[in-house]
């Protein structure tokens, strides 16, 4: 008996999916697969339909904790997923996991694949006052993981070891796979690398939001800027408005009146960036696994990012890159400061960096593994 294979992704934006799913999305199409997408519309709606693919609006509030926000939000989901009955729902991101497994659940969707792009915002919230609401968001975490339909897919061991102790080791099928993967043959350099720019460039390839360490790589400069150090910093991310963390609107025009700083937002096509630039510098305080990391590498950059999960599965440190203590602006100072006086040193970095992206990262093989999940799971439904 032939299964008809019929799949939703889930995701809190359209922007994830085109800019993180893109190629799996048109490999699922090839494969013969029946495909929904379902997200709140954005730009990169359209960018979906010009490829004729249909995206479904989510009404999702990505700021809102209201609980009858995320009531209305899940009652959304209950119908889209009674009309389109999919064999199986694909969940990006956290708000998607929790509110997608839920609504699953209640339509009886037979296989649930949730995808742990990191642990969200919950993993920092130390503030007393969230106690409560941290607390109520880690037994959902725990509730989705020990569901019986739930396959979990996590990015890094770190992130795994994590949700094993919240589930009390009851996660019923886990997997890890290593992010998105990276196209190594469109992310290239044209040239061989063999000096810095004059002066110097710095990317900063990311959200303008805290959790990235955008306030650290900030102090790290005007630092030094302040020792006569010459060099442009490139902010190459979405000025993300819609999440809590995001910096000010405010703050963000006294950082433009810096004749150092170009901030450029989102930019569809980030090779041409990596290849103008000499370092590339993400001081995140943990991620699921950074795609930005990955293509930087791909791209022979030398790189500077944090000791934290997601980034340290990226770069070993002093082989293909440099790792510092999260949320420490001299070390960070100190590691761009090192890189500005040895080039030559930078430049080795960024071939090993690449070696290290074709091997562990190319697009394909992370791709592979997802197709080989989807295939195994409508193998076990005839």
């Amino acid at each position: 008996m032939k299964v008809n294979k019929v799949v939703l992704l889930l995701s809190n934006t359209s922007w994830y999916l085109y800019n993180f799913k893109k190629k799996l999305i048109d490999e699922l199409i090839q494969n013969e697969y029946k495909v929904y997408l379902v997200a709140p519309f954005d730009k990169h709606t359209r960018d979906f339909e010009n490829r004729g693919i249909k995206v479904i609006n989510w009404h999702l509030n990505r700021k809102s904790l209201n609980p009858l926000s995320a009531l209305l939000s899940i009652m959304h989901l209950i119908y889209v997923y009674a009309k389109i009955k999919p064999n199986l729902v694909h969940h990006f991101t956290i708000k998607s996991i929790v509110y997608g497994t839920i609504a699953a659940r209640i339509i009886n969707i037979k296989t649930v694949i949730n995808a742990f792009t990191g642990l969200g915002p919950v993993y920092f919230m130390r503030e007393k006052h969230l106690a409560i609401l941290k607390n109520f968001i880690l037994a959902l975490y725990k509730r989705v993981l020990s569901e019986k339909r739930c396959v979990t897919i996590v990015q890094n061991k770190s992130d795994l070891n994590e949700l094993e102790l919240l589930s009390n080791r009851n996660i019923r099928k886990s997997i890890l796979i290593p992010g998105s993967g990276v196209d190594t043959d469109f992310f290239k350099i044209k040239e061989k690398r063999e000096k810095f720019s004059n002066p110097p460039k710095i990317l900063f390839p990311a959200r303008l939001i805290q959790e990235k360490g955008f306030n650290e790589l900030l102090e790290a400069c005007n630092l030094l800027w302040d020792e006569n150090y010459l060099f442009k910093l490139i902010f190459a991310g979405l000025v993300d408005f819609g999440n809590n963390s995001c910096i000010s609107e405010n703050y963000l025009r006294r950082i433009k009146l810096n004749k150092n700083i170009s901030i450029l937002g989102h930019i569809n096509n980030m090779r041409d960036i990596y290849e103008s630039v000499d370092i590339v510098v993400l001081p995140s305080w943990r991620e699921g696994l950074s795609k930005s990391l990955i293509e930087a590498s791909s791209m022979q950059c030398a790189i500077v990012t944090t000791d934290v999960p997601g980034c340290k599965d990226v770069i070993t440190h002093f082989k293909n890159g440099i790792l510092v203590p999260a949320k420490d602006v001299n070390a960070l100072k100190q590691s761009i400061q090192y890189l500005l006086n040895n080039q030559e040193f930078a430049l080795k970095l960024g071939i090993a960096a690449r070696k290290n992206a074709i091997t562990k990262f190319k697009l394909s093989k992370i791709n592979k593994l997802t197709l080989d999940l989807y295939e195994d799971i409508f193998r076990k439904q005839l």
